[in-house]
């Protein structure tokens, strides 16, 4: 099932041997064919396995390169920026009610909305905490804004 100037490449490659007035043995020929098709198929997994490690790196040395030109940032990044912007927001609207009046009445009212506020705003942070470290689906910004 091979063609004669084959057989001559295997002969030249070393896999069949001469044989005697242009003849080979029908046993040693596929024998020696066998033993090129195994070497053949350890060749090419041998160059998908390089292929792969080649890809690997490369990925790799993009990775490196997107986390130094702040592309790609930590999750501990991520989450720290997160906790900062959360903790002034904290901050700033925890005096606003005094700010605001000295009628107590009112300033409890105020305080009542800003600590529901405060409670919508964790809740976000911690759906965005958890979409940052598991992926999935974008946390709806709406459903974390309804009272």
């Amino acid at each position: 099932m091979i063609t004669q100037q084959r057989i001559r490449q295997l002969q030249k490659d070393g896999y069949i041997p001469k044989g005697t007035r242009g003849n080979v043995g029908l046993i040693v020929a596929v024998q020696g064919y066998i033993q090129f098709l195994k070497d053949e198929e350890r060749r090419t997994s041998k160059s998908a396995a390089e292929s792969r490690v080649r890809e690997a790196r490369a990925k790799e040395i993009e990775l490196r390169n997107a986390v130094h030109l702040r592309e790609l940032v930590p999750i501990e990044d991520a989450q720290a920026a997160l906790d900062l912007v959360v903790g002034k927001v904290g901050e700033e609207l925890g005096g606003l009610a005094a700010r605001v009046t000295r009628d107590m009445e009112l300033r409890r009212k105020i305080e009542a909305e800003i600590h529901g506020a405060q409670k919508r705003i964790a809740e976000g942070l911690g759906a965005s905490a958890n979409f940052i470290e598991k992926g999935g689906e974008l946390p709806n910004a709406n459903a974390v804004n309804e009272p």
